[in-house]
């Protein structure tokens, strides 16, 4: 079950979407969902703090720069944070989620974000975050810690979980496997779920087939679903963000696909494409 969920927020009006869709999250399963202020400390200098970060580096060196932004960071989490939980008592979305402690990204960002990932079922988190949160929750809490992100890049045409249309991605891999783990319990709430797999033509058929899986999770888990099979044409990213659109779906539930299991991932084009692009709201497993 997705009992305990996080949402990493900045007070960002765009930021709305991923509240709402928290929200719904929250009603639909009767989950405790905690938002949590987070911002690096680049993204919350002033212009002139900014200035002087980088006359530090140049004139005194990293370590004494480094100071000044911790120093410069902590002041101003302090303000953006209370900026941020005014923003999100304002939000139509607050009775239904609750407020958590802000998270400190100043020293260790990467331990943070991974302990998060490691102590909630789910993190979500909106796409208009600062870019380096983003990244740090793609790397530490998708990759490092192995729990499920939703990036959640519009308001869900639904407003409950109960009205939503998700679309699940299906290849025979072992993150579309976890993807469909994590998403089980949005997926018996849910108004429909398309199960979409694309194939090539001329190439034998994935198996288990989409078919398959439909049947699995009628038999075993009570989902009726719709079971799509679109032929690949030159770009299948394309494809699936078009289905997305014409069924009218609030979620695509898909695994995240690596060339790279480095510090930095690589993602294959597949993922790429819909963490750049952003055209639907996603639950990425890994």
């Amino acid at each position: 079950m997705l009992t305990n969920v996080a949402v990493l927020y900045s007070g960002e009006p765009a930021e709305q979407a991923a509240l709402a869709f928290s929200a719904a999250v929250a009603d639909g399963l009767g989950a405790s969902v905690a938002c949590r202020f987070a911002a690096d400390m680049l993204s919350l200098l002033s212009a002139d703090e900014r200035a002087e970060y980088r006359a530090l580096i140049e004139v005194d060196g990293l370590k004494r720069a480094q100071a000044f932004l911790s120093k410069a960071y902590d002041r101003q989490r302090t303000a953006h944070a209370e900026t941020a939980i005014a923003a999100f008592k304002r939000s139509s979305s607050a009775s239904h989620l609750i407020w958590g402690d802000a998270l400190d990204l100043r020293e260790d960002a990467a331990t943070v974000m991974a302990r998060l990932g490691y102590l909630h079922d789910m993190i979500v988190g909106s796409f208009d975050l600062s870019p380096a949160v983003v990244q740090y929750a793609i790397e530490q809490v998708l990759i490092a810690a192995g729990a499920p992100l939703a990036l959640i890049a519009h308001t869900p045409q639904a407003a409950s979980l109960e009205q939503m249309a998700m679309v699940y991605a299906w290849k025979p891999s072992a993150s579309a496997k976890h993807a469909l783990r994590y998403a089980l319990p949005l997926f018996r709430k849910a108004r429909q779920v398309y199960l979409v797999a694309i194939e090539d033509d001329g190439e034998p058929s994935a198996q288990p087939s989409v078919q398959d899986i439909a049947d699995y999770l009628m038999n075993v888990h009570s989902v009726a679903t719709s079971p799509m099979v679109l032929r690949a044409a030159d770009s299948p990213a394309l494809q699936l963000a078009e289905c997305y659109r014409e069924v009218g779906a609030d979620l695509l539930v898909m695994g995240a696909y690596s060339h790279s299991r480095l510090k930095r991932l690589l993602f294959g084009d597949f993922t790429s494409h819909f963490l750049k692009k952003r055209p639907c709201n996603l639950l990425l497993a890994h």
